[in-house]
């Protein structure tokens, strides 16, 4: 489908959710607040302060994903300007 595409995520994330791509499912999309959303848990430090995964996607990441949401919602045109 033109609205899905693997994409790999660069560096790795940890183990429990390591994979070799991750698929974008253009036609998924969902509205979530962030307060509702949970970050990566690594563990804690040597104080007991939990520390969590901050990795941001990549530019060209974010282009593939947008390009997805487009081509789902019948608007690929756009596509060319990203």
């Amino acid at each position: 489908m033109p609205y899905q595409r693997q994409i790999d995520i660069r560096p790795k994330l940890p183990f429990r959710w390591e994979s070799d791509g991750v698929w974008i499912k253009g036609d998924m999309v969902n509205a979530v607040g962030f307060h509702r959303l949970d970050l990566v848990r690594l563990g804690k430090d040597a104080n007991g302060k939990r520390i969590y995964l901050f990795t941001p996607l990549s530019s060209e990441n974010i282009k593939i994903i947008r390009e997805c949401v487009l081509r789902a919602v019948g608007m690929s045109h756009l596509t060319k300007h990203l």
